[in-house]
């Protein structure tokens, strides 16, 4: 999940909420400063030679769990709240990158479902497992 989470909404997401909480604004800049620098820092070491990512956020970094996290909430208590509530799923249920979504077959088309979370970010692709 932390390497298709796009980062560009990771920085306006915190912008946005230091805004609506009033937030000095010295204290905002430098923590979308520092918040940049660490996004765009995406090196990462595999077999002995280092390799630098071009989206999303680095795999095994601190932060990028964080990151990440928050641009998942953002989603959900917007884009997938509204998804969910169009396509009448029962219950939606999320650890770390794993979703469990309940859902009476005969009111709900699971693939629509499917179809529109993956329509929320091109750089984010849901894989279906049906149980």
């Amino acid at each position: 999940m932390y390497t298709g989470s796009p980062t560009a909404d990771v920085i306006n997401i915190i912008s946005n909420l230091f805004e609506i909480h009033n937030l000095e604004k010295i204290l905002t800049k430098d923590i979308l400063k520092i918040t940049r620098l660490l996004v765009t820092q995406n090196y990462f070491c595999f077999k002995g030679r280092t390799y630098v990512k071009k989206k999303g956020l680095a795999l095994g970094a601190p932060t990028s769990s964080v990151f990440s996290e928050i641009s998942l909430q953002c989603m959900e208590n917007t884009k997938i709240y509204d998804i969910l509530q169009n396509t009448r799923a029962e219950g939606y249920f999320r650890y770390v990158d794993d979703i469990l979504i309940a859902y009476n077959e005969n009111l709900t088309d699971i693939s629509e479902i499917h179809n529109r979370f993956n329509s929320i970010s091109p750089e984010l692709s849901l894989t279906l497992q049906l149980e």
